[in-house]
């Protein structure tokens, strides 16, 4: 099935701890919303991403196919059985200019917006130069991690 990342979970290396099938397909972008830090982690002693709407802006990201087998194990490190994030699927445009359903992970009741943790954004920026995102958005993504404290 297919699976669009845009948190940490684009960044390869991360991923295939968890789904270690998981290929990745093709850029794409989800319309009309943007990226947000409205998950505190304990653990990273930070923010974490989930998606929020916003008319006219762009989520990019990464679509991977990864069998469902997989995906129920990655729905356990997304913390779907505490109810902490849930698992959607939106039509993303691909780098090939079609539509494609894709599964995503967004916070259920999101809060905050808190500072990226360091850890996180890091494979979040890991992920958008492996798969050459565009390079405004990396900026943005490093401006990020600089303005860390």
């Amino acid at each position: 099935m297919f699976c669009f990342s845009y948190g940490s979970n684009m960044a390869s290396r991360y991923l295939r701890e968890y789904c270690p099938s998981a290929a990745p397909v093709m850029r794409a972008d989800l319309p009309n919303y943007r990226v947000e830090f409205r998950r505190f982690s304990t653990d990273m002693q930070g923010g974490i991403s989930s998606i929020m709407e916003a008319p006219g802006e762009m989520v990019r990201g990464v679509i991977y196919e990864i069998p469902e087998q997989e995906v129920k194990a990655l729905d356990i490190l997304e913390d779907i059985p505490q109810g902490l994030y849930r698992r959607d699927t939106f039509l993303v445009l691909g780098e090939d200019d079609r539509w494609h359903h894709a599964d995503l992970y967004r916070v259920v009741n999101p809060s905050g917006p808190y500072d990226p943790a360091s850890q996180y954004i890091d494979m979040m920026i890991e992920g958008a130069r492996e798969h050459d995102l565009d390079p405004a958005y990396i900026d943005h993504l490093e401006s990020l991690r600089d303005n860390l404290a």
